[in-house]
């Protein structure tokens, strides 16, 4: 995924800068070498981007792709956002062995997530089993195949990016199944002030990032992390933002939600978080 991420970029970048010579270097995060361990709380923030803002802080590479939801939301001292390119679908979807019916999953159904956000949801609404999986797209779609599991949930986007085919595909409602803050997009960061910075400028989606910035903000309002269950999704229409989110506690058990609306992305997100810890501890 990250490469094919990073081909895309790359490849947008050379068509709005003809001529201009792009290598890719290969680097290998937490996140890549450790497809075990699961999401908890001892999981460390930054698991998967650290060694990529190392990479950029010492010069070693210019500019570096990034899911955006993997970002932390404390911004790096010396490092830039330069670009939020166009956001992917934003909704998780479930793959199937066999046919089912959502709203109906038989009692036991297997489905398979690493995601804490995820497994809160389903449990809600429906008796699945939650198995515990890591790996990347093509190794969760794997144990599906292979009996291991009748279900695994995955973002909608990597799915269509990586051409992922499945016997059955159910579109998880966001009302319902609120995705994880910012998914679907892309982070472009590079060293703040660089030439590279200036040249991705050309990448950057102001709608999109205007949508994740809201939605970061409710994440770093709570002081959440990828350990805990959370989802917020921004839609946009003109200068109002609308962000709906949904808030679990640790065990994933109780759930609050809400939704509000603004102008402003930093204020709409903040505002919407102090509601939902509110609620939550009441």
């Amino acid at each position: 995924m990250a490469l094919w991420q990073t081909r895309w970029v790359c490849d947008r970048l050379s068509r709005c800068h003809p001529g201009l010579e792009i290598e890719t270097i290969v680097i290998k995060t937490l996140g890549d070498a450790d497809a075990t361990s699961s999401f908890d709380g001892a999981w460390p923030v930054g698991a998967f981007v650290s060694a990529l803002e190392n990479a950029l802080l010492e010069e070693r590479v210019d500019f570096a792709v990034h899911s955006f939801k993997d970002l932390q939301t404390a911004e790096t001292e010396g490092l830039t956002i330069a670009a939020v390119p166009p956001r992917e679908v934003a909704h998780d979807v479930l793959l199937t062995r066999e046919k089912v019916d959502l709203a109906g999953l038989p009692d036991g159904f297997r489905v398979g997530t690493g995601s804490p956000r995820r497994s809160a949801q389903f449990r809600r609404l429906s008796r699945a089993e939650i198995v515990p999986v890591r790996g990347n797209v093509p190794t969760r779609v794997a144990k599906l195949e292979t009996g291991d599991l009748d279900g695994v949930v995955l973002a909608g986007a990597g799915v269509q990016r990586l051409g992922i085919k499945a016997p059955h595909l159910i579109e998880l409602p966001v009302d319902q199944f609120v995705p994880s803050p910012a998914q679907g997009a892309l982070a472009v960061q590079a060293r703040a002030e660089s030439t590279a910075a200036g040249l991705l400028l050309d990448l950057d989606d102001r709608p999109t990032r205007r949508r994740v910035s809201a939605e970061r903000s409710l994440l770093r309002r709570i002081g959440a992390g990828c350990h805990t269950p959370v989802g917020a999704l921004a839609s946009i229409g003109g200068d109002e933002l609308r962000l709906h989110a949904q808030l679990f506690d640790p065990t994933g058990s109780t759930m609050v939600e809400g939704i509000e609306s603004g102008a402003e992305p930093r204020e709409l997100g903040e505002r919407l978080a102090d509601r939902l810890v509110r609620d939550l501890g009441a």
